[in-house]
């Protein structure tokens, strides 16, 4: 019996949007995150140690209000930084110890020693330490206290 082309399509159309459903399904009951706007409220393992800050509204016109700020952050093993977004504060990260898991925009990105990661409005991240060595990144922002 040969069926019609019309009616192969629709059947196979059908196939792919129960296989969306199913994929859909488990991705939500087995928490697969498809949007960016999550991940830990807080920290867990890790710390931040201010190091310098410049008061911008005194050296650049137009950045009243702004701070250039340095930082150490350090990431236990097992240990992560909280969620958080980079509007408004862009930033470079050096990487100065350690393997870490960046999740940026719900995407894991991978990073070693000696790597510089910008971070900026369009940024919305956290930090995995997964290794058995602390992890020390050195975060240069521009801030709004």
């Amino acid at each position: 019996m040969k069926l019609p082309l019309s009616f192969l399509r629709q059947s196979l159309r059908l196939k792919q949007v129960a296989m969306a459903s199913a994929i859909l399904a488990v991705a939500t009951t087995t928490g697969i995150a498809f949007s960016q706007g999550s991940g830990p409220s807080d920290g867990k393992g890790s710390s931040t140690k201010a190091l310098a800050s410049i008061d911008l509204s005194t050296e650049i016109d137009g950045l009243s209000g702004r701070q250039l700020r340095a930082r150490l952050v350090t990431i236990e093993p097992g240990g992560h930084t909280a969620f958080h977004s980079h509007k408004d504060r862009p930033t470079m990260e050096y990487v100065v110890q350690g393997n870490v898991v960046e999740i940026r925009n719900g995407v894991e990105v991978p990073h070693g020693p000696g790597e510089m990661v910008p971070a900026t409005h369009d940024v919305s991240h956290w930090w995995e330490n997964r290794g058995t060595t602390p992890v020390i990144l050195l975060p240069v922002d521009v801030f709004k206290p």
